[in-house]
């Protein structure tokens, strides 16, 4: 055979498609306190802060009225879209046709992103609007935070941090009167942290369900939905910022709908390639700052 023959030779490739390991849908945002908006901002509650009742001490005294706190966070969207083009030459070349892939990746790119405006959300400063009508800044509270050093010199996440965390949002009075859940976000450092604690693993502290699974997530320890993410922020120390909090806390706000994707042929460029395209519109802001707590954890 000649061996300009290898010329008729065809090349194949295979047909399959498919996305690589990813996250695909938001893991943070879905446990916000949903809401739809409209417009350039929007409010997503109005708080009131508690007040005292008073004593009668005595036979037809004045009346004292209360004027309470009134707050109201504002949110505000951020705009995100991707397109991937496909031409006609790739799709002879690839032996396939990954259209409906691509809408998959764009949807689950634009899911990270909802998840990266919740975290975002978590520990940034929000705009508040007081009762006077004019807007306050408010910084996340340094009293809401578990440091890096309980448990031990600038720890990872440990029970004691855990234990910490439920007594602030304790003493500020959330599930005491009713059973609100309450999630935390680690990362997979934070989960090794705890896979190495021996009140975590040990069947004289908990059940064998957490040893066997491999993982803390559906676990349901110390009565907690644990959600893992690659995605956490650190501070400017370099520690993680785990959060801990109630769905009341935080509030997951869309626009438009949410992620909107479509199909359509460029017929502007040669070949006129189809494109598939994705937009969505995202805000996140914190709802209740009384049930978020913030756990400061190394990662050294």
């Amino acid at each position: 055979m000649p061996d300009n023959s290898i010329a008729f030779y065809s090349q194949q490739y295979a047909s399959a498609v498919e996305l690589v390991a990813q996250q695909m849908r938001p893991r943070i945002a879905s446990t916000f306190t949903p809401e739809t908006a409209v417009g350039k901002a929007a409010t997503v509650i109005n708080l009131i802060e508690s007040f005292e009742a008073d004593e009668r001490t005595g036979l037809y005294e004045p009346m004292v009225g209360a004027n309470p706190d009134h707050k109201r966070p504002w949110v505000y969207p951020r705009h995100f879209d991707k397109a991937v083009l496909f031409d006609t030459i790739e799709a002879m070349q690839m032996n396939a046709n990954p259209q409906s892939d691509y809408v998959m990746g764009i949807v689950a790119a634009l899911n990270r992103k909802q998840d990266d405006e919740a975290i975002r959300a978590f520990f940034a400063d929000r705009n508040l609007e007081t009762n006077s009508g004019g807007i306050a800044t408010d910084s996340f509270a340094s009293g809401f935070q578990v440091g890096v050093s309980v448990g031990g010199a600038t720890s990872g996440l440990n029970v004691e941090k855990l234990q910490a965390g439920l007594e602030i949002l304790r003493s500020q009075e959330v599930g005491i009167d009713d059973d609100e859940q309450i999630f935390c976000v680690i990362s997979p450092k934070q989960e090794r942290n705890l896979m190495n604690e021996i009140e975590v693993t040990s069947t004289d502290f908990t059940s064998k369900r957490i040893i066997d699974a491999g993982t803390i997530v559906g676990s349901n320890y110390m009565g907690l939905q644990w959600i893992l993410s690659n995605r956490l922020q650190t501070d400017g120390s370099g520690y993680r910022r785990v959060p801990f909090y109630t769905r009341r806390a935080m509030a997951s706000c869309v626009w438009n709908g949410g992620a909107k994707t479509r199909v359509s042929q460029r017929n502007d460029l040669r070949g006129e390639p189809w494109q598939a395209y994705g937009d969505g519109h995202y805000g996140s802001v914190r709802r209740d700052a009384k049930r978020l707590i913030e756990i400061k954890c190394s990662e050294s």
